[in-house]
């Protein structure tokens, strides 16, 4: 019980694919899972008219297979989680879905591209909240930005959930 943290340290010359063979399980209690933690990562520093130049080393790739399967890349229900400076693609039906409990932080993180965050590497969805208030989804720093594109529905939606802020994100750019 209580909040948890993921970090990386692979050893060796990164990026680094993470590819599941099965459904990752629920995550039902808050954690803070930190691509940023492995080297060679870095947040983005640019200003917003100049695109993200931030470097991550972590991609969690559901595999081409997956699109339609009905996996999803990671299911939060615990709240309070934060997920940060990860490369997501290729789940289906979504990349991150945030459901019941919110207070949440999606920063940082590509959502269905590449590791460069230039290559369509699609998503069902990249970002679904259902019922989950007080999220926050981006940010106002350079390092907050999300890189949500190329998924072949919604980059963002909400359902049935108050008070989420969505800012400062590239959302379905070229």
């Amino acid at each position: 019980p209580g909040a948890d943290t993921i970090a990386f340290d692979i050893p060796g010359v990164g990026p680094y694919t993470i590819q599941p063979t099965s459904a990752l399980p629920t995550i039902t209690d808050p954690v803070i899972i930190d691509g940023y933690t492995q080297p060679g990562a870095q947040p983005n520093t640019n200003p917003m008219t100049q695109g993200s130049n931030a470097v991550l080393m972590i991609e969690l790739n559901g595999g081409i297979a997956s699109v339609g399967s009905g996996v999803n890349g990671l299911h939060i229900t615990a709240g309070n989680s934060t997920v940060r400076g990860l490369v997501i693609n290729f789940f289906a039906p979504r990349g991150i879905l945030l459901e019941t409990n919110g207070g949440n932080v999606i920063e940082g993180n590509f959502i269905g591209t590449d590791v460069t965050g230039t290559v369509n590497r699609r998503n069902g969805d990249g970002i679904i909240i259902v019922g989950a208030p007080n999220n926050t989804i981006g940010g106002l720093t350079p390092g907050a930005r999300n890189v949500i594109s190329g998924n072949n529905r919604e980059g963002i939606n909400i359902f049935f959930a108050n008070q989420n802020v969505v800012q400062g994100n590239f959302i379905g750019i070229d």
